[in-house]
Formats: C-alpha cells, sequence, structure tokens
C-alpha cells in the first residue's frame, strides 16, 4: 500500500490546473494504471451503477455527488431524529467549554461531518476521499443544492466523492459552499482526525480553489465544534469500555448494521483497489459506512444532551454507571446539588455491591468537603449495612468522624476494631492497601487517649 500511496503523492503534483492558465496539465503514461486514474471517467459507469448519484461541476473541477435524506420521523435510540431538533447543544458547553457551544442554541443550523481517507493523519499523501455532510433541511425530490434549514422535514446527508485524486480540489469547493451558512459543525473524533486533516487538505489545494473555498471557518480552530467522542467518554466508558461509535450504536442507539459495514481499517486499502481496477462492488460499502456514521451522530447528539440535563432521572435505560459519571462531571463543573441527586438515584439503580461502594464512597467524600459530618457518618453507615465485604473504608472514616469530631472515643474505638477484624479475616488479595496499618496505628492511638492498653485492659492512673 506505502508503493500505491507515493504514486499518488505524483499524481497530485501531476493534476490539471484548470483555472490557473499558466499551470498545464501534461499526459501520463497509460501503461500506469495509477495515474492513469487522474484522466476523468466515462459519463456513465460502474460506479453511477452501484451508487445512483449525480456529477458536479465547480470552478474547481468535477466531482461525484449521492444523496440520501432520511425522514424525520426515523427512530434511532429509542427516539425520532426529530428529537435532535428539540435539544440544544449548548447545554454541554459548561462541561466542554473550548467547544465553544454558549451560543449553539439549535442543531437545526448543525452540519454533521465524517471523512474517509486513505490513511492516518495529516501529511500531503492523506487524502479525504470522501466526505460525508449531514443537514436538517426542508426537502423535496426537486430540491436544491442549499435547501432552507427553516422547518426542516429530513435529515439529508450528501456524500462528495474522489473518482481520482484529479478531482479533491472540487470536492472541496463543494463542501465548503455546502456548509457555508451553517453555524455549528458536529464530528466524531473530529478534533483529533477529521477537522485537522480537512485544514490541511484545503491548505494544500489553496491554489487549486475559489477564494471564497480556501479558507472554511467553520472548520478552523475555535469555531463552535462539537466532537461527540469526549462528552461520550466522560458519560459511558465506565460502563462500556469502549466507545467506539460502532459500540455506542449497539448499546446506546440500540442498532445494528447490516453485513454491507465494513471495518474502517479495511477503507483504504478498498479505495485504493477502486482506483486500480475501476470496480466500485466495495465502494457501496464504504459509502454505507460513512452515511450511518453521520446519521448515527445526529441520533447520538439527542441522546448525549439529554443525558446531560437536569433531567437524568427521567431518562428510560439510564444505567447506575451513567449517573456516577455525570455526578463527577457536575462536580467539575461546581454543581454539586446536581451531582447528590446523581449519586443518590444511582445508588439506589446500583444491581452489583463493588459499585455500591463506590457510589458511597464518592457521595461521602463530597459530604465531607461540605463539612456536612453527620449526614457523612449516615452515609458510611449506610454503606456498611447495604453493602457486604472486606472494604474498611467506611469504618475508618466513623472511627476517624467520632475520635476528632464528636470526641466519643468508645464510639471510635468500636468502629476501629469493628474495621480491623473485618480487614485482618479477609483474604490477603481482598485487602486494600493501607487498611490494616491504618486501622492497627489508629486503635492504638485511640486507646492510648481512652487510657486502655492493647489488650483492652483500662490502665492504672
Amino acid at each position: 500500500m506505502s508503493d500505491m500511496l507515493d504514486r499518488m503523492r505524483r499524481l497530485h503534483d501531476l493534476r490539471p490546473r484548470k483555472h490557473r492558465p499558466e499551470l498545464t496539465y501534461t499526459p501520463l503514461d497509460e501503461a500506469d494504471d495509477l495515474l492513469a486514474m487522474s484522466r476523468p471517467l466515462p459519463a456513465h459507469g460502474r460506479l453511477e451503477e452501484l451508487l445512483p448519484g449525480k456529477v458536479i461541476e465547480n470552478v474547481a473541477g468535477a466531482c461525484y455527488m449521492t444523496t440520501t435524506a432520511v425522514p424525520l420521523e426515523e427512530t434511532r435510540g429509542g427516539a425520532a431524529l426529530a428529537t435532535v431538533l428539540a435539544t440544544s447543544p449548548a447545554v454541554l458547553a459548561p462541561f466542554h467549554p473550548d467547544f465553544r457551544l454558549e451560543e449553539a442554541n439549535s442543531f437545526a443550523d448543525a452540519v454533521f461531518i465524517d471523512t474517509e481517507t486513505t490513511g492516518l493523519g495529516t501529511g500531503a499523501g492523506v487524502y479525504a476521499f470522501l466526505i460525508g455532510v449531514g443537514t436538517f433541511e426542508m426537502w423535496s425530490s426537486d430540491a436544491t443544492a442549499h435547501p432552507s434549514p427553516i422547518a426542516p422535514t429530513h435529515f439529508v446527508v450528501r456524500q462528495f466523492f474522489m473518482r481520482h485524486p484529479g478531482e479533491e480540489a472540487s470536492v472541496l469547493a463543494a463542501v465548503a459552499e455546502t456548509v457555508r451558512e451553517r453555524r455549528l459543525v458536529v464530528t466524531f473524533n473530529g478534533r483529533s482526525f477529521d477537522l485537522p486533516l480537512l485544514r490541511a487538505r484545503y491548505r494544500q489545494n489553496r491554489l487549486l480553489l475559489p477564494s471564497a473555498a480556501r479558507r472554511v471557518a467553520l472548520f478552523e480552530e475555535g469555531s463552535p465544534h462539537l466532537d461527540l467522542l469526549p462528552p461520550a467518554r466522560r458519560l459511558w466508558r465506565r460502563r462500556l469500555q469502549s466507545c467506539r461509535l460502532i459500540n455506542l450504536e449497539r448499546h446506546i442507539l440500540e442498532t445494528l448494521r447490516s453485513e454491507e459495514d465494513v471495518p474502517g481499517a479495511e477503507i483504504p486499502r478498498m479505495y485504493l483497489d477502486f482506483l486500480r481496477t475501476q470496480q466500485a462492488g466495495e465502494l457501496r460499502r464504504i459509502f454505507y459506512h460513512n452515511r450511518e456514521d453521520i446519521v448515527s451522530m445526529a441520533a447520538l447528539s439527542h441522546a448525549l444532551v439529554h443525558a446531560y440535563t437536569d433531567s437524568f432521572r427521567e431518562l428510560e435505560g439510564i444505567y447506575a454507571e451513567d449517573l456516577l459519571s455525570l455526578a463527577a462531571c457536575y462536580l467539575r463543573q461546581g454543581q454539586a446539588p446536581l451531582a447528590e441527586r446523581a449519586y443518590r438515584s444511582a445508588a439506589d439503580m446500583a444491581e452489583s455491591d463493588h459499585l455500591r461502594a463506590e457510589i458511597f464512597a464518592q457521595w461521602a467524600q463530597l459530604l465531607k468537603r461540605q463539612e456536612r459530618w453527620d449526614e457523612a457518618a449516615d452515609l458510611w453507615q449506610l454503606w456498611l449495612t447495604s453493602v457486604p465485604g472486606s472494604n474498611a473504608l467506611p469504618f475508618i472514616e466513623l472511627a476517624k468522624y467520632h475520635e476528632w469530631r464528636t470526641g466519643d472515643l468508645a464510639e471510635a474505638e468500636m468502629w476501629a476494631a469493628w474495621g480491623l477484624h473485618t480487614v485482618e479475616a479477609a483474604p490477603a488479595h481482598q485487602r486494600a492497601p493501607g487498611q490494616l496499618t491504618d486501622l492497627r496505628r489508629r486503635l492504638e492511638r485511640i486507646r492510648r487517649k481512652r487510657g486502655i492498653d492493647n489488650r483492652g485492659h483500662e490502665g492504672t492512673q
């Protein structure tokens, strides 16, 4: 594949520069099948048969585009796509201030972007050969290229395809025109990959592009950009471990792709095969993969924004692990009351002792920071009575509470001795590091304060 990419890099410098007459296009050796791909495809060919679309032309040349209009009634994740329009991206602004979402009040004027590329990174030889653009629009069969987002009826996915490297500038110009009036870009991992790559490709092609398309403001750093991956990780990684989009589709949106889908790692090879053979059969799988990514991003936007609102307790399908993650998000924003509500709901829903212990530990820590000592003590005791196991943390905290807050040394000794017995009775591999030493020293100190020796006998005065 490296040889193929090297040849594509050579081809990049040999493309026709149609709007710069001082640059001429030199015909290539037809024996070199890859370089011959720079010649225009026939008007009617295998691509058009397998992927119905149309050739579009602009001042930078020509490229191929397919269009799919998805009715807003289509359901993903238990909700119709129309529900995305009832949510506000600005809900996520406090949690991700670098996204610049403060004034992003609606997804109606957002553009959902996903790219398929010839490799990773942003080097000169990495092409975005397929750029998918999803928008909410009022749609009809004779819709213009840029219909109004007012009163949308469909979620429209346009896929701009580079049939050969000579069409890259045309693809970029078409995308720039499509997103020109949009105010928010939505991606999945786009901050790390899609947008840096697109910025690099626009810079690489600046001499071939019309002046209005040489810099796409919406793709620049500092523009409103909702990258769905970071908030998804914060919310769902504790429960799902993997937050790949296909995994979120399965567990959050409850959808499965057909066998037509293709692993992302296979896509560069499939495209290079198309360049070499002009057989478009596998391209159908790439277009399907790209289209599904974009539609899923729209549905996932609704799921994320809804989950991050303070109405989380009303969400169907919410899990205790998700609520625990939300509590951490609220604490980072200084919203302690919402965090406490999340902890309380999570404790009621937790199905495992390990998770319940983690919830109690974090919840009690919040109460300690707020110096709500009596409430924290009640929570530690609830932990002990509802969660079996050898974790001595609630015993240690109760011993500290009575030693230093209430001054009840007898109560402090009772909790320390109970905790020590619990840890000593547990197998070594179940003991938390340091707890045994802590409890022994703590119990010894409390007994000294009480004038009792280590055997439990009162000392002589």
